[in-house]
């Protein structure tokens, strides 16, 4: 009987023509999200580069491509819109998540398993590098929103991922792993993994990394410099932000416009907290 074959034959076939398309749609919602992306300082165009990588997410769980992209614009969209932060740092970890686990694999089946999440950091592979990065700054950036006890809980297991990627991709959101890292030493006890001296080397690395970017100035100052009542260096840190050439590097424009924000914000408020 030769129907059952030439039904599965009809099967495959469709199969086959299906992938393309849905190549070319997850392909253009990736493109349309980062035209929009690039413009993210602008209104409305966060809004537009989460629909679009929201739809290329929903087109293909899992993708790197796709689930990085919507955790980098769920980030932003949580800098510039800190009311909206708890619900963007949670959907930016379940993202990030997704991508880490297709391209951590190891990672994976040992959390599945019920395994400690600190001991399991180093079996992210290279590959895995910014998909853990942008994990463990949701996971700990959601955490804050929810107060310090939920910092504590999640505190070995952020601190452990985020060095991973430190040591895996330096450079990744323009020294982020740095940036992350001396913003939560400086702000945890020493008791409980925190320390100044820690928080100082990262800083000065993020620095030495990307002097350009704004935002490792501004989180030097507000975090580590206030730790250690340094007004002096919280003062030269917001300035060095305040001057950057915003036209220098356009792909850091719009973080630089918010750090430039953030840095007068704290300049007015700096009898406070010295």
């Amino acid at each position: 009987m030769l129907w059952p074959h030439l039904l599965a034959l009809t099967i495959a076939l469709s199969a086959s023509s299906a992938a393309p398309a849905a190549n070319a749609a997850l392909s253009a919602s990736i493109t349309a999200g980062d035209l929009a992306f690039a413009a993210r300082g602008e209104p409305g165009r966060i809004e537009a580069s989460l629909a679009a990588y929201r739809q290329a997410s929903a087109l293909r769980p899992g993708d790197p491509t796709a689930e990085l992209r919507l955790a980098r614009a769920l980030q932003f969209a949580a800098l510039s819109d800190p009311s909206s932060s708890r619900t963007a740092w949670a959907e930016a970890a379940r993202a990030a998540e997704r991508a880490l686990r297709t391209l951590a694999p190891a990672w994976a089946a040992e959390i599945d398993r019920g395994a400690d999440p600190a001991a399991v950091a180093p079996r992210v592979p290279p590959a895995g590098a910014e998909a853990l990065y942008w994990f463990a700054l949701a996971v700990y950036s959601g955490a804050r929103t929810r107060g310090f006890a939920a910092v504590l809980a999640i505190r070995s297991a952020a601190l452990a991922s985020m060095e991973r990627a430190a040591a895996l991709d330096e450079q990744v959101d323009f020294a982020g792993p740095h940036r992350a890292l001396g913003s939560w030493l400086s702000a945890l006890p020493v008791g409980v993994g925190g320390g100044a001296a820690s928080a100082r080397t990262h800083f000065e690395r993020a620095r030495a990394l990307f002097p350009a970017f704004g935002l490792n100035a501004v989180r030097e100052a507000e975090t580590y410099a206030v730790l250690v009542q340094d007004r002096k260096l919280f003062e030269s840190s917001l300035a060095t932000a305040l001057a950057v050439d915003e036209t220098a590097h356009p792909e850091m424009t719009p973080e630089n416009r918010l750090a430039k924000q953030l840095a007068r914000a704290l300049l007015d408020g700096k009898d406070r907290l010295f």
